[in-house]
């Protein structure tokens, strides 16, 4: 990733077990693409040592195949993962020009924050399981904008006026806060934060 896609995509990201364990089956991946920022959120199903092993697995495969084809990639991890407990995964790819690829299934959210607040959905399934065809959604950033992933171990209701400052606060701050904020205590939890342009 050259320096001026760099300076565009800032991005931070923090993973957190839940109570009582020492590792986590939430993981991120992220990996520069070659004019963009390739970002993945992973939840494993269940706690604990078992379930870090698969997120070590994924981590592995999306370090080695992440591109901005993140639906033909999805179903590829999905055979991948065949015979294994499973996660729930969404794939995000950001290009120098803003423009947003996402693919989900499971519970992961990509929210993005800025002049409009905007979700893109991710499907049921869970991949290594059972899966539908990935359906990847689209979506423009404009310079400010924040993007947040993050998986269920974060609860789902909040808004920009529950965390104001997730618009202007640095992206390593925005994933912090977030997980500390609307983290479940009993639950693995992950966010993934990225700014776009100024």
């Amino acid at each position: 990733m050259d320096l001026i896609v760099k300076d565009l995509l800032e991005h931070s990201s923090v993973t957190r077990p839940c109570l009582g364990e020492r590792v986590s089956g939430d993981a991120v991946v992220i990996r520069p693409l070659e004019h963009g920022l390739f970002t993945a959120i992973v939840d494993v199903l269940g706690h604990g040592p078992e379930a870090h092993e698969l997120t070590l697995v994924i981590d592995a495969y999306l370090a080695r195949h992440g591109s901005s084809d993140v639906s033909g990639l999805m179903t590829r991890l999905h055979q991948h993962l065949k015979g294994t407990r499973g996660a729930a995964v969404g794939l995000c790819a950001i290009d120098a020009t803003g423009r947003v690829d996402y693919a989900g299934i499971g519970n992961t959210v990509l929210r993005r924050f800025g002049m409009a607040e905007t979700r893109l959905v991710s499907q049921d399934g869970v991949l290594g399981q059972n899966m539908r065809t990935p359906l990847s959604q689209t979506l423009q950033l404009e310079p400010g904008d924040m993007i947040v992933l993050y998986t269920d171990g974060v609860s789902d209701r909040f808004t920009a006026k529950d965390y104001p400052g997730v618009v202007h606060h640095a992206p390593k701050e925005v994933a912090n806060n977030i997980v500390q904020r609307f983290g479940k205590d009993h639950d693995d939890a992950a966010c993934i934060a990225v700014r776009y342009g100024a």
